[in-house]
């Protein structure tokens, strides 16, 4: 759909703007969705911001039929995507689109526990392994996990272009870089940064994208994705951390899969390996790119 704005809606924030042109059907934080997956254009440039200011003569185009969906109650919460349940842990396989630490998300999976609390988090384009604990004891101890290091996780994630070598291991520090409009920039700083250590591994290669094992040794604030565009290659979809992508393939959100996470149990000292299905997005990048599901 187009508009064109006129003098009397210049000003108009973009987000304000695209409410008073459609049905309520399409709730603020869809519409806001539909921006960050650069579904919207002004005079043909992309943006991304709802905080955006309009202006008059401003042509303003929306991709409706691409809007995400919103997401329903039965959609962020399925029996099948819990990966392992005892006492005191529970492992859930987060979907897309969905922030990690949203409320609605807790009330979903918490369903009739008495106590259930996020022990790490998720980007919410991100999907896979998400760590919940049942007990105030196992949070404290899953905190202890991650503090000493001591949790694996592999990530699968495809990225533009070819890495020179088939490995390696990425050591910087990262910090903020900027806040703009509502969204924090991180980026590698050669100062009074946070330390990050990221491991990769190339799987396999085609169509100018490459599939990799990616193990995070910390866990800063969109870690994987900084470090990945910072050697070179940006995840594809990743329009915050990637601008220019070789690879043709165009997806409607970075392709990112935390795959499987493996510790010992806090209590029991069993151990536990657990692994997420790849979503069909992700399989379907695969087949397309690779010639092969993952």
């Amino acid at each position: 759909m187009k508009w064109r704005v006129t003098p009397t809606e210049s000003g108009s924030t973009l987000l304000a703007f695209l409410k008073s042109k459609l049905p309520e059907k399409f709730s603020a934080r869809r519409l806001k969705r539909a921006l960050e997956d650069n579904l919207c254009q002004i005079n043909g440039r992309t943006e991304r911001f709802a905080s955006f200011t309009v202006g008059n003569g401003d042509q303003i185009t929306l991709l409706v039929d691409e809007l995400p969906s919103p997401t329903s109650k039965s959609e962020l919460f399925s029996p099948e995507r819990i990966l392992y349940e005892d006492d005191s842990l529970l492992i859930y396989n987060k979907p897309v689109g969905v922030v990690s630490d949203s409320t609605e998300l807790l009330k979903a999976i918490q369903r009739n526990l008495p106590y259930l609390a996020l022990v790490h988090r998720l980007d919410r384009d991100t999907t896979g392994v998400l760590i919940f604990a049942k007990t105030t004891e196992m949070l404290h101890a899953m905190n202890a996990l991650f503090k000493e290091r001591t949790i694996q996780k592999s990530y699968l994630a495809i990225v533009d272009g070819y890495p020179e070598k088939p490995s390696g291991i990425i050591d910087n520090q990262l910090g903020i870089l900027k806040r703009y409009q509502g969204q924090t920039i991180w980026g590698v700083v050669n100062a009074k940064g946070l330390p990050a250590t990221t491991e990769w591994q190339c799987q396999k290669k085609g169509h100018h994208a490459s599939l990799l094992n990616c193990f995070p040794k910390t866990g800063r604030t969109h870690q994987l994705r900084v470090h990945l565009s910072h050697m070179g290659h940006p995840i594809l979809g990743d329009h915050q951390y990637g601008r220019l992508f070789r690879c043709s393939y165009r997806p409607n959100r970075y392709l990112l899969h935390a795959e499987s996470v493996s510790f010992l149990h806090p209590l029991t000292q069993a151990p536990i390996l657990v692994t997420a299905p790849i979503p069909l997005d992700f399989q379907q990048a695969c087949d397309q790119l690779f010639g092969v599901s993952r």
